[in-house]
């Protein structure tokens, strides 16, 4: 049998409340809930998953769509940006969005908006590699 570390305390009922209410009610970083508790940020983390609270963090919280619908629209058509930059630029002002979460929201767009997203990627991965083209040809010459 494993002998415990010198350090090691066990967990009260009153942390793993304080843990959970911490979490699903406050939303508070596991950082700051070890210095409430004087523990690591590792056992912290371990206490939630223990308790089952540690899935139910969002990093990322679920935008509402219907705000941003109409602005990512005018980026894809009228400023010819890609799709990362667009989630670049929402994010700069204030959206928390996403790649992943932009990409899957562009699948339930009109068709025309998702092929105007997919003629920006082109159109730019086609710049791209001309630009290197004509720096090739003129370190070459």
């Amino acid at each position: 049998m494993a002998k415990p570390r010198e350090n090691y305390c066990p967990w009260t009922r009153a942390e793993y409340d304080l843990v959970e209410t911490a979490i699903l009610r406050d939303n508070r970083q596991y950082a700051d809930i070890a210095a409430e508790l004087g523990r690591s940020v590792k056992s912290v983390r371990g206490a939630a998953q223990r308790i089952g609270v540690s899935r139910c963090r969002r990093h990322w919280r679920t935008p509402d769509w219907s705000e941003l619908d109409r602005r990512i629209m005018d980026l894809l058509e009228c400023e010819l940006m890609t799709v990362p930059q667009v989630a670049e630029r929402l994010q700069r002002l204030g959206h928390p969005i996403s790649r992943s979460a932009l990409y899957k929201h562009l699948e339930t767009l009109p068709h025309d908006v998702r092929e105007r997203a997919k003629r920006n990627g082109i159109r730019k991965r086609v710049a791209v590699g001309e630009r290197v083209q004509r720096r090739r040809k003129l370190s070459a010459a």
